[in-house]
């Protein structure tokens, strides 16, 4: 008997504590005016990568990137990125935010390499924090087309559209 209440009360201070989490993500999601990085405040809800960054060494000056793109480009991604050039759509990302690589990944590796990327961590490689600082970027990815910011991850399909591309869209990848 007495080990069920011992039980019974290590479950209920379990629950509590569920309840405790659930309750605190909720308030956070239910108000879009709460900080979403420490720094700043957003208006709008929130589609920030909530992936944790990696822990960085201050007194290193060591750069970090992504891992490398495992997908194949086909003609119509690659296409796809040389229109975006040729229109100067510009994506802002970091090497540490999962929703850019599998942005990046819907392109394929030799087309991703080509997009006018801009890095915003800090410690990324190529950093231009800077710059990702003036243009007020507050999420990744973002992508700026014809001066209108869009964030989150996008299907190639809704970029093509978003960019008014017309060439060939029988994409390998989908969202």
């Amino acid at each position: 008997m007495l080990t069920n209440l011992h039980l019974l009360r290590s479950v209920s201070a379990i629950g509590m504590a569920i309840g405790a989490v659930v309750t605190t993500i909720a308030t956070v999601q239910a108000n879009p005016t709460l900080p979403t990085n420490g720094n700043t405040t957003s208006a709008r809800p929130s589609l920030v990568n909530r992936t944790s960054k990696p822990a960085v060494n201050s007194n290193s000056k060591k750069t970090a990137s992504a891992p490398p793109i495992d997908t194949v480009s086909g003609a119509a991604e690659t296409a796809l990125v040389e229109h975006l050039i040729a229109n100067n759509v510009t994506f802002y990302g970091a090497y540490w935010c999962d929703h850019c690589q599998k942005q990046k990944s819907l392109f394929g590796a030799a087309a991703a390499a080509k997009l006018l990327y801009i890095e915003c961590a800090a410690d990324g490689e190529k950093s231009q924090r800077q710059l990702c600082k003036e243009k007020n970027i507050q999420m990744f990815p973002t992508w700026v087309i014809n001066g209108k910011y869009f964030t989150g991850s996008k299907d190639l399909q809704e970029i093509a559209k978003l960019t008014g591309y017309k060439g060939v869209m029988n994409f390998k990848y989908r969202k």
